[in-house]
């Protein structure tokens, strides 16, 4: 069972997507360096976390200039809640990162996001019995991806949501629709997301 539609994505005006044939985030992530030897242990340890159960799907905008990824996922007892405290530690405390990516070192990022610096508190508590909500750059100078997640835990289950795009430069002509598109996509969450059974 599907978690979203691409007719939901363009019904909520974010123009034409198609569905991805696998979840981009159905690949394992690569290897992370923090800081410091404790935060890289975190890094790889919260991003490989795995869900005794979860659902995933992906699309892809026309131009392929943004990509949404949606996930729900169970975890067993209280995994849920200790995997939200692995996510909200490493945001806290490890303000960039790096990926081995083959023989590539990629840089990441967590930014303020463009526009009103309060939207994550406002998003965060809206949602679920907690929500975290960040926004990153990741790649190269000049070629730096965009990404925005948007994590919600109800339970012992957990929301995934992510919104990716080429972030391109400061005052390029996609810059300004960004931040509209990734709201519209958040907003979808209630309705979409927080009822659905695991399929």
């Amino acid at each position: 069972m599907l978690l979203i539609t691409a007719a939901d994505l363009g019904n909520a005006g974010l123009g034409d997507f198609a569905e991805l044939p696998s979840p981009s985030s159905d690949e394992d992530p690569p290897p992370m360096t923090g800081p410091t030897p404790e935060l890289t242990a975190l890094l790889n340890r919260a991003f490989t976390d795995k869900a005794a159960r979860e659902v995933r799907t992906s699309f892809v905008s026309a131009d392929s200039s943004i990509v949404v990824d949606v996930g729900v996922s169970e975890r067993s007892g209280t995994a849920a809640a200790s995997w939200m405290t692995d996510m909200r530690r490493l945001y806290s405390e490890c303000a960039s990162w790096t990926m081995s990516i083959g023989d590539q070192e990629i840089g990441v990022q967590v930014v303020d996001p463009a526009g009103d610096r309060s939207e994550p508190l406002k998003v965060e508590q809206s949602f679920g019995d907690e929500a975290l909500m960040r926004t990153m750059l990741a790649g190269p100078a000049g070629q730096q991806g965009q990404i925005t997640t948007l994590l919600v835990r109800s339970g012992a289950r957990a929301l995934e949501l992510t919104f990716r795009s080429l972030a391109g430069p400061p005052g390029g002509p996609e810059a300004p629709g960004l931040p509209t598109a990734r709201a519209k996509f958040i907003q979808l969450a209630p309705a979409k997301f927080l009822a659905l059974p695991i399929g």
